[in-house]
């Protein structure tokens, strides 16, 4: 138990935050500064759980996963990485949040509490090693993130968002649940180990009911991430939650549901357990991301919103990572575990890190509750407030992945890896892929425009600084500039996390089929021993003593054997 504690420290920490935020802010008094403190408080245990998971990302005591709660849950570097990177979202936001929150009249301990607990629910998502445990994690952030899209509970646009963003959700989960209710029915479990195990044998009809499954878990985890056709949620929920909140979705959000989605591919239902549907997934993956890409800028083009641009432009990036995704399983003969690449994590980091400055720039310079996000509204940011139209036009550089910034180096890594599998089979995408960044450029670099060589605006002068917001734009400024400067050591973080998938869930595989472990073993099924007096018989026999071996006795043969949908 206290192992299991150990390795899921970070998500514990979260949820302390959150739970004693909950328990103590109705004793403290309701004036501004109490306000002011959660926010301090929820950017202290943030960083806490940043600094425990990279700690264990650095000593865990694992070499590539570590089962945790009855294999509910694990420990790698992978799902360290993601939650030291979840945990660095919800830092900035706590940060980004007290002097907005009191302007606008709903500064609350709930709304820090909430912070927290959806980034709980999202650690426990990159965690997760089963289909319950991922879809309980999932719904736990759901929930938290409707309540905050909806927090301006005096702004209609608000509300409605709210209300838009948890119909269209509560589809996207019962999506989900039809699609692992499919994918219980062929494998007779929940965990993911158990789950390639079953799925690799022959089954009648077995690939339509596995393709309709992965049918629904993909849509489902599509509108997740703002993918097109599944983002017409986002627009409107962009907009009208509060700006802190909305840099919170499209970083965290994006990057939990991204981890999820790809170590879900990697652990159940990648290789020989995917059939003849895993030469098509790739193409049907490159289709979607085309098609996300290139529907996103189009219409970021006719926003003058700025909200509204980088939630259309969210969707062009999910875009840009669903094609980095195919590198990842597009070679049926895995190649994806024997050449890891880092590409993916690295750039979510890089997105993660424009996105939440350039709405941390935005909360900096609204007054009295108004926000300003028109384009029109920031002519002159630049004078009138030099420190966060820099930090704004920092990030839309780096959005634009303008050379030599981080978010160039993330989609130079993106394009070298889609460009590699199976001799540039993926070549048409990688031009369109770099079309639509030529495309972006416009309307990223039109707001810059906006902000240093239009006529003087409307832009206010008076601006309070509040010390908070400025750290948060600080910090996410210098980690574009250092990361975008020093790319290869950030790559090569990035890399060691997916080498942790190199054999899907490698020590879970390990302890129910007591095999070493390599690419073309990790989802091996080995027949039960009918005579377990004929193992002494094959004693010596080259070839054959890993065959011989017993099957654990927690792990009765028929397990074996699929439920089968009739």
């Amino acid at each position: 138990m206290l192992h299991d504690l150990a390795l899921t420290a970070p998500l514990l920490i979260l949820l302390f935050a959150a739970m004693f935020t909950l328990v103590v802010d109705p004793f403290l008094k309701a004036d501004e500064s109490a306000r002011r403190f959660w926010g301090w408080f929820g950017a202290a245990f943030a960083g806490l759980a940043l600094v425990t998971a990279a700690l264990l990302f650095k000593f865990g005591p694992f070499e590539m996963q570590t089962p945790a709660f009855a294999y509910h849950l694990s420990a790698s570097r992978y799902s360290l990485f993601f939650v030291a990177l979840i945990s660095m979202c919800t830092l900035v936001t706590h940060l980004a949040s007290p002097k907005y929150m009191v302007e606008q009249g709903v500064s609350y301990g709930e709304y820090y509490a909430l912070i927290n607990f959806a980034a709980f629910g999202m650690a426990c998502m990159v965690s997760a090693e089963s289909l319950i445990s991922l879809f309980i994690s999932l719904e736990i952030m759901s929930m938290a993130i409707y309540v905050l899209v909806a927090f301006k509970r005096t702004s209609l646009a608000s509300v409605e968002a709210g209300m838009k963003y948890f119909i269209m959700g509560a589809v996207g989960s019962a999506l989900l649940l039809y699609g692992m209710a499919f994918i219980y029915g062929l494998s007779g479990s929940t965990t993911y180990v158990e789950i390639a195990r079953a799925l690799i044998k022959p089954q009648a009809n077995g690939d339509f009911w596995l393709g309709l499954a992965m049918l629904l878990t993909g849509a489902a985890f599509l509108f997740k991430v703002a993918a097109a056709p599944f983002h017409m949620w986002a627009p409107d929920a962009y907009e009208g939650a509060p700006t802190p909140i909305t840099g919170f979705m499209s970083s965290a959000v994006k990057a939990a549901g991204f981890a999820a989605l790809l170590k879900f591919l990697f652990a159940a239902m990648a290789g020989p357990a995917m059939g003849e549907l895993h030469t098509a997934l790739p193409k049907i993956i490159a289709t979607v991301a085309v098609f996300s890409m290139t529907v996103g800028n189009l219409l970021a083009l006719t926003q003058k919103n700025v909200k509204r641009v980088l939630a259309y432009s969210s969707v062009a990036h999910a875009g840009y990572l669903l094609l980095g995704c195919v590198a990842w399983i597009a070679d049926p003969t895995l190649a994806g575990y024997q050449q890891p690449t880092g590409a993916v994590p690295f750039y979510l980091v890089g997105y993660a890190l424009a996105s939440l400055a350039a709405f941390a720039a935005l909360a900096a310079v609204g007054k009295n509750g108004e926000e300003l996000t028109g384009e029109a509204q920031l002519i002159g940011m630049g004078r009138r407030h030099p420190y966060a139209g820099a930090v704004l036009a920092l990030a839309m550089i780096s959005l634009a992945g303008v050379p030599p910034t981080l978010g160039f180096f993330g989609k130079l890594q993106l394009v070298r890896d889609v460009l590699g599998v199976e001799d540039s089979k993926y070549l048409p995408h990688v031009v369109i892929l770099v079309l639509n960044s030529v495309v972006s450029a416009y309307y990223y670099l039109r707001v810059t425009v906006y902000i240093y060589m239009r006529p003087e605006g409307r832009m206010p002068r008076e601006y309070v600084r509040e010390t908070s917001l400025d750290w948060a734009m600080g910090l996410t400024a210098a980690g574009i500039l250092f990361i975008g400067a020093l790319p290869g050591r950030a790559m090569q973080l990035g890399q060691s996390a997916v080498e942790s998938l190199r054999t899907g869930v490698s020590v879970a595989h390990l302890a129910y089929e007591q095999l070493p472990l390599g690419p073309s073993q990790a989802l091996q099924v080995r027949p039960p021993v009918e005579n377990p007096a004929a193992q002494g018989s094959t004693e010596g026999q080259p070839g054959d003593q890993a065959a011989a071996r017993p099957v654990p006795a927690r792990e009765p043969a028929a397990k074996d054997a699929p439920a089968g949908i009739k």
